[in-house]
């Protein structure tokens, strides 16, 4: 199928020489729309068959909700912590600044507390000092040659591996070996990692670390799930695959030529 696109989707802007310029606006696919596309969830599909629809997208909700909670209180933290390196003050504003963030972003105040909650898990564990060497939170990332996008948690120095990324997630439960959604998870760290490596390609840029930090709602025991070396790169690779299967499923192959 030939491009196709939408008049309405060019927006004309200051180009060279001051003369008007043609843009047009392409949607580009986040990783975690790739992968929900490209990956069938049984377990997810059974869960909704069994509750409902409606049910399940207020269940989702929630845990969007409390998902935004703690991230909210955790980046908090290593932003001030990572500056100040005084673990009481980056508690102190943590806890004055997060909840006013989150009532602004109407997060409701019970699970503005669920979240904090599980803020206070990764608080009392090691983890909440190995981010001192934060170099960016909130980082916006894309593909130039797989067009995607998305946004990471933290890139920051890992003490043994060096430059590494870590995305922090809230779960009911372990995420068990084996499963579809460790699968899911190793393929976002996979499409993260490959992305900032092409965005500083120039540099030589090298992501020795991904990890999804868990905290999980029935245990004060933290779950990470890494990859590093071969596992990394295998990763990468059958990210970039999905990715290509996902442009020509819906047609827009022609951006990966």
């Amino acid at each position: 199928m030939g491009f196709k696109f939408d008049l309405a989707d060019i927006k004309w802007i200051k180009g060279s020489y001051g003369l008007p310029e043609a843009v047009l606006k392409i949607k580009v696919p986040s990783v975690t729309s790739i992968i929900n596309s490209e990956i069938p969830d049984p377990e997810f599909d059974e869960f909704v068959a069994q509750v409902g629809k409606e049910k399940a997208d207020k269940i989702m909700i929630s845990a969007g909700n409390r998902g935004s909670s703690l991230h909210a209180f955790i980046e908090t933290f290593i932003s001030v912590y990572s500056k100040s390196k005084d673990v009481s003050e980056a508690l102190r504003i943590t806890q004055e600044q997060s909840p006013k963030t989150l009532k602004e972003e109407l997060i409701p105040d019970d699970e503005i507390e669920e979240g904090r909650n599980l803020f206070y898990k990764f608080y009392y564990s090691d983890y909440a000092i190995q981010f001192v060497e934060m170099l960016a939170l909130e980082m916006p990332i894309y593909s130039s040659t797989l067009f995607y996008r998305g946004k990471l948690d933290i890139l920051y120095n890992d003490k043994l591996f060096g430059l590494s990324i870590t995305d922090f997630k809230s779960s009911n439960g372990r995420i068990k070996k084996g499963s579809i959604k460790e699968l899911k998870h190793f393929l976002q760290l996979g499409g993260y990692a490959g992305a900032i490596e092409e965005m500083y390609k120039e540099k030589n840029l090298k992501i020795n670390k991904a990890s999804i930090l868990c905290v999980d709602k029935q245990s004060d025991i933290l779950q990470e799930i890494t990859l590093s070396g071969v596992n990394l790169t295998d990763y990468k690779e059958k990210f970039k695959t999905i990715c290509k299967q996902f442009h020509i499923k819906n047609n827009t192959e022609y951006l990966i030529k």
